[in-house]
């Protein structure tokens, strides 16, 4: 017998499905359910059996479709990642902890600067929102229906960063910024993530077998670099790198390319560093913060009072808000550890490990290509930013212009952090279905 025309398995299989929330693949079910009763039935029949007896049999032998069902909903359950979605709020209302105890530490002082945190609660919780928003939208769709339009969201990126940097005037040294209405963003917060996401589709089934694809690969994936470096923007630069590299690897290029692409590219580093002193100055200052207190260490200095000075529970309000510069953004962790003490910012660092750590495993365990390559894409992203303004605040790295993600103020940086996370728990939502075109 080719098929299984039976009331009887009809109603079991229709019964299973029925207990399935997640409709995308019911008709995968049906097929594997009716493969398994097939083979049953068929056994039976060689020992003997009626076609009649054999199906009863068969049913009696797959069990109860309750169980089944059951079973097979947790299996084929389509809800976001929970788990990831949960340390993401916790960084996000440490956040606002952390800002209004800001606030209230300068209000203590009679420091203008509680005007200032306040604004920065204000506004970080309108783009919150916007966040939330956002992830509530990327949640109603798949996200392999953005596979095909890869190229497109590659070219747009482009041009999107070129008239970006063409039209936005220098702030604090970098472009980018441009202002609509009350909002304002920066470009290079959102062309990494539109990058990675088209370079996923687009390096998916690349074939890097032959030079001319490499060079063509390497073109595509290294090539928007010179845009961070217009802008100019080192520590984009930086990230973006490792994010490429990491999906170059993923996709299936031969490391010795990825070493030999690399190696010239530290060296090209390593020649514009030390072709100026000033610069060479700059990025070994942290390895003697007192020699130049004055000049290029002294945000070395102070990060280092200021940590070697915090203790185990920190000393509370007694942080004066002009000691540092930039203590809401770059340099919010040395706040923190000085503020709340190194247990605090052991547990913190702790977090964020576990928060990288979690997004690896979703990408490990993610079946399809496109969405591994997207989410380890998205993962070397934190975890280049997260590791180099830990370091950075702990006097162990250069200091970059760089925050902490999701704990330092910033509202385009935040919206495109909690867009990246939404795709993230996207392709573990849909990890186990099928996906239907039509």
């Amino acid at each position: 017998m080719q098929s299984i025309d039976n009331k009887m398995v009809d109603e079991y299989v229709n019964n299973v499905c029925g207990l399935v929330k997640n409709k995308k693949v019911h008709e995968n079910i049906k097929e594997e359910l009716l493969g398994h009763i097939y083979e049953i039935v068929e056994e039976y029949i060689e020992r003997g059996k009626s076609e009649e007896e054999a199906i009863n049999q068969a049913l009696l032998q797959m069990g109860s479709f309750d169980v089944i069902g059951s079973s097979l909903n947790k299996v084929h359950k389509a809800a976001p990642d929970w788990i990831l979605l949960g340390m993401t709020s916790v960084f996000i209302l440490f956040s606002i902890f952390i800002l209004g105890f800001m606030g209230v530490n300068a209000s203590s002082s009679g420091n203008y600067v509680d005007e200032i945190s306040k604004k920065y609660i204000i506004r970080n919780g309108f783009y919150l929102i916007i966040g939330i928003a956002v992830v509530m939208g990327i949640s109603k769709i798949d996200y392999r229906s953005l596979k095909k339009y890869s190229k497109h969201i590659y070219i747009g990126s482009i041009i999107i960063s070129i008239i970006g940097l063409s039209i936005s005037p220098f702030v604090n040294g970098v472009r980018g910024w441009i202002s609509l209405g009350v909002m304002s963003f920066n470009v290079l917060h959102i062309t990494p993530i539109l990058l990675i996401l088209s370079l996923a589709g687009i390096y998916e089934n690349y074939d890097w077998s032959s030079l001319k694809n490499i060079l063509i690969g390497f073109a595509l994936g290294f090539g928007p670099g010179l845009i961070f470096l217009v802008a100019p923007s080192l520590p984009s630069l930086v990230i973006y790198t490792m994010a490429v590299t990491n999906l170059m690897i993923i996709s299936g290029i031969k490391l010795r390319y990825i070493v030999i692409s690399l190696g010239s590219l530290g060296i090209a580093f390593i020649t514009f560093i030390v072709g100026s002193e000033y610069n060479v100055a700059r990025m070994t200052a942290f390895l003697t913060p007192f020699r130049n207190p004055d000049g290029v260490g002294f945000i070395y200095k102070q990060i280092a009072t200021l940590k070697n000075s915090a203790g185990l529970f920190g000393q509370g309000g007694n942080y004066a808000l002009d000691v540092l510069p930039l203590a809401n953004s770059d340099y919010i962790l040395t706040y923190i550890i000085y503020t709340f003490g190194w247990i605090v910012g052991i547990i913190l660092i702790a977090l964020v490990l576990a928060f990288i750590i979690r997004i690896g495993f979703i990408g490990v365990n993610t079946k399809d290509k496109y969405g591994k390559l997207i989410v380890s894409g998205l993962c070397s992203l934190f975890a280049t930013q997260f590791l180099l303004n830990i370091l950075m605040n702990l006097n162990l790295a250069p200091a970059f212009a760089i925050s902490l993600p999701f704990i330092s103020y910033g509202g385009t940086a935040l919206i495109i952090n909690i867009f990246s996370i939404g795709i993230i728990t996207n392709v573990y939502k849909w990890r186990n279905t099928p996906y239907i075109t039509a």
